[in-house]
């Protein structure tokens, strides 16, 4: 029996035990791929595996290893909750955290999730989780970049890891500290799963079995081959709102009934908690706002550096940026839909922006940028013409003063090509969520891309 037909097995029991885990399990495809690196990972509505790392594995080991993934699509990780162009490997190591701190995972599964062996505080959510990684992989950047200048960082030199994770500092670090009643390290019973000794799991059934090969075992001082796994466990993770309304929809069912299955208190709440992150479009506006601005960054040598003082160039940032706003007047966006979405531009615009104008376009340019408060009342939908991005995307590129851009469309177009060397930031707004759902696949593709749609019901 192959991998698939186990796990098809294991949902056929979830059906009868555990209903919330069974509706997840029903809503995403399962598919095979050898390339990973890695035993599974979940998004964009699929779970894919690996059955060379999976074949050896006991059931109880297997129905563990997609326990975990449920639970990352019941906290909405893969489709939600994700800072701006974050970092793949510390998106895992949140994730990964946020799990282990209110679930049991079996010590031969957690030995394969990055993240958990940290000194991180408990009780904290995935955000809060992902921003301290972050605290701790910055001043690694900084001494790399460093090094790379020629700065004298020879006391720095043994600590050159992309991510300080998995570095063989800090597995010596907590070898003291984890002693069995026996007197025998969790390091040593680590070492001994390989040979067949049992694990955590009741009946010995947690052996490690597909898990010998160095893929997995030989990662003290390989940072940078364990970054790449921890990537590809979140490499298809985006944000989907589609999707987190159906997964909110079993939760709702799951809280209604009472009937969570074997799913522990904690982790029920913070389950319950993640219905309350709001996606929608209005803070899909903040966050761009917020990146665009923030990352005006400015160093100088005016301001200590707040890990090295004067020895490193401090930050300045500027809290004004300049924006570009290009709407669609082909005629597929409606007054009613326009005057909404400069409503809420006008509203979450206001502060920290300098600038912000306004350029009508279908097949061409139809007129030069105006303000934001004339184009309110001056822009009007043209007709049923053609609609062209890629004017508006050169308008952008050849006039560096703008920070940013948003497209108010409903998408139905050629994807633009951005043709220039600066880094850019592009947010669409799409008119509804038909549109949304036939044109989010292809603009989340382009680099620096971000999408979100208006309800028509607004």
């Amino acid at each position: 029996m192959d991998v698939i037909d186990r796990i098809k097995k294991i949902g056929e029991r979830w059906f009868l035990t555990e209903p919330l885990l069974f509706a997840v399990y029903c809503s995403h495809e399962f598919c095979e791929n050898n390339s990973l690196n890695v035993a599974m990972r979940t998004g964009n509505r699929k779970v894919e595996i690996a059955p060379k790392f999976l074949d050896k594995v006991t059931d109880i080991v297997l129905t563990e290893f997609l326990k975990i993934e449920m639970f990352r699509i019941l906290l909405k990780h893969p489709y939600q909750r994700q800072p701006p162009f974050a970092l793949k490997p510390l998106l895992t190591r949140a994730s990964n955290a946020t799990i282990a701190d209110v679930y049991e995972v079996p010590l031969i599964v957690k030995n394969q999730m990055s993240g958990t062996d940290l000194d991180l505080p408990c009780g904290r959510c995935f955000e809060e989780y992902y921003n301290l990684l972050k605290e701790m992989a910055v001043p690694i950047f900084e001494r790399r970049e460093r090094q790379n200048n020629g700065a004298d960082n020879s006391g720095l030199q043994n600590k050159g890891e992309d991510f300080p994770s998995d570095s063989q500092s800090k597995s010596s670090q907590k070898v003291g500290s984890e002693q069995d009643q026996n007197g025998e390290s969790r390091l040593q019973s680590r070492s001994t799963q390989s040979s067949g000794e049992k694990s955590g799991l009741q009946n010995g059934e947690g052996q490690s079995g597909g898990f010998q090969g160095s893929n997995f075992r030989d990662t003290q001082g390989k940072s940078d081959t364990q970054n790449e796994r921890d990537a590809q466990i979140s490499e298809l993770w985006d944000e989907d709102e589609s999707a987190c309304c159906d997964i909110n929809g079993f939760i709702e069912i799951a809280e209604a009934s009472n009937n969570w299955g074997s799913i522990p208190g904690k982790l029920q709440g913070i389950i319950k908690a993640s219905m309350k992150v709001d996606m929608d479009y209005r803070k899909m506006l903040s966050q761009f706002k917020t990146s665009v601005i923030s990352s005006k960054r400015r160093l100088t040598r005016m301001r200590p550096n707040r890990r090295f003082g004067f020895n490193a160039m401090g930050s300045r940032y500027e809290l004004s940026t300049n924006l570009l706003i290009a709407v669609d007047v082909s005629g597929s966006v409606t007054d009613k839909s326009l005057q909404f979405f400069f409503s809420v531009i006008n509203r979450l615009f206001k502060y920290g922006v300098e600038k912000l104008d306004v350029l009508q376009f279908d097949a061409k340019i139809q007129s030069e940028p105006e303000p934001l408060k004339k184009a309110c009342k001056t822009v009007q939908i043209m007709g049923r013409g053609g609609t062209n991005f890629q004017p508006a995307a050169d308008y952008y590129c050849a006039h560096t003063e703008y920070d940013g851009l948003i497209y108010f469309t409903d998408g139905y177009a050629p994807p633009p090509k951005f043709n220039t060397k600066r880094p850019i930031d592009v947010l669409w707004v799409l008119c509804g969520k038909s549109s949304y759902e036939e044109n989010a696949k292809w603009i989340k593709k382009l680099k620096r891309n971000r999408v979100t749609y208006i309800p028509k019901s607004e």
